[in-house]
Formats: C-alpha cells, sequence, structure tokens
C-alpha cells in the first residue's frame, strides 16, 4: 500500500485559511500527518476523503479513473484550491512514477460536431470501398429536440462487455492497438455484442455480422478527416 503526498500545487482564486502553493499533508497507512504550522481546510479534506484510500491501492482495472487523476479541487468556487496527489512508496520515501495504463480511443466532443459526417464517409470508404454511410462503423444520429449532431462510436472499454457476451468468441482484443476486432467467420448475427454495449455503439452490415471500430490498425482515419475536431485520439478525456 502507497504512502500518499497532498500537495497544494495551484490557488485559482481566494484561500482564507490560507493555503499557500507548497503546503502539504501526508497519508501514512491510516494516519494523516499535518505538518507543525500548517493548516488543512476541513472542506477541501471531506472533498479528497473519498479517493484518498483507492489512491493508496494498486488497481490494475484500465477502465477505472481513480489510479490515472491526480488532481482535484477544493469545493469552494471561490478558492479553486488544486490539490496534487502524489504516491509515495514507504520504502525508499520517493514518488512512485504513474503507469499511463489507459490506451488511447476516440474522444468525441459532440458540441462541435456539426453533422457533416465525413467520419461516416471516410470509415466506410477505408473498410469497404463505398462511400455509403451505413457501413460506417461511427454514426452520427441527429437530436432534433436540442439540435445537436452525436456521434457514437466504439469506446474500446477496459473490461468489454460486448466480448463477454459474444456467445461465439468472435470477438477480441488487438494487442497492439487495443481495439476491438471482429471474425466475421465465428459472427452469427445474435446482436448479443449490442445488447451489451452500454453506448450504442455496434451495428452490423447486410450479413448480420457486427461493424465495431478496430481502430483502422492505429491511423484513425474519422479523426484525421473531421474539419471540427469533433473526434480526437488520445485517453485524456471522455465522450461527451
Amino acid at each position: 500500500m502507497f504512502d500518499l503526498k497532498i500537495v497544494v500545487e495551484k490557488i485559482k482564486g481566494f484561500c482564507d485559511l490560507p493555503m499557500e502553493v507548497g503546503d502539504y499533508f501526508t497519508v501514512r497507512g491510516g494516519k494523516i500527518e499535518i505538518p507543525e504550522g500548517k493548516h488543512m481546510c476541513l472542506w477541501a479534506m471531506q472533498s479528497l476523503m473519498p479517493v484518498l484510500p483507492a489512491k493508496q491501492r494498486e488497481i490494475s482495472e484500465e477502465n477505472d479513473w481513480i489510479p490515472h487523476t491526480k488532481r482535484f479541487i477544493c469545493p469552494d468556487p471561490n478558492g479553486g484550491v488544486v490539490f496534487r496527489i502524489d504516491r509515495i512508496n514507504p520504502k525508499t520515501g520517493k514518488p512512485v512514477a504513474d503507469k499511463d495504463k489507459i490506451p488511447p480511443r476516440i474522444q468525441v466532443n459532440s458540441e462541435v460536431c456539426t453533422g457533416c459526417r465525413a467520419c461516416e464517409t471516410v470509415c466506410a470508404f477505408v473498410h469497404n470501398q463505398t462511400f455509403n454511410g451505413e457501413k460506417s462503423r461511427i454514426k452520427v444520429e441527429k437530436n432534433e429536440i436540442e439540435g445537436k449532431d452525436n456521434p457514437f462510436v466504439c469506446r474500446q472499454c477496459g473490461d468489454a462487455p460486448c466480448i463477454k457476451a459474444c456467445p461465439v468468441e468472435a470477438l477480441s482484443r488487438d494487442p497492439i492497438t487495443n481495439a476491438i476486432l471482429v471474425n466475421d467467420d465465428k459472427c452469427i448475427g445474435c446482436y448479443k455484442c449490442a445488447e451489451a454495449c452500454p453506448f450504442d455503439a455496434i451495428t452490423f452490415n447486410e450479413n448480420d455480422v457486427a461493424l465495431i471500430c478496430d481502430l483502422c490498425e492505429g491511423d484513425i482515419e474519422c479523426v484525421k478527416r473531421c474539419p471540427t475536431d469533433a473526434l480526437k485520439f488520445d485517453n485524456k478525456g471522455g465522450q461527451s
């Protein structure tokens, strides 16, 4: 189990304690230690407390945000105090380097999507040599009430419920790109994967074979062709 050092990294507003940049406290086992003469805000402590026991432990689930999140902000909107949580090796007393366990995936910002469907067109052409958007693995749907266009694409979930749901093992994970791959010869068109997908990101072709984003073997065409940067390929955000 790691020790923790929680450091005041930035103060965006006004802190009336006052805390200063560089102030810190430590967590060793179940004990919180505040340096002599320093203070720790009760409200900031309350907001940090739920995550501290989790940060002390090694979590191997790659889809969990806790191991990869280091910065938390005080809930006081006037304070804007940013805390950085560093994991400390209890044997050496030195910070532990973070392991970037979240593989990159296509991130969607629906706020800037114009509904041009260039992503659908290029996806269909790259995979099926046609400009028929029905054969695309990324789909753009129009919300007429809100007037927004929403791209839907596989998020390459860490726990991949679609793989677990497939009764014939037609789905697998690419060891290099982390993409979900479909074995067309094995797929029986049972739709179990689509039912298991929490993001409505799986469709089927005319032969009832699942269409799932394969990340273009790492060279993502839809991201390159998006004129508004509504699509990005990284591991720093979430689909909106």
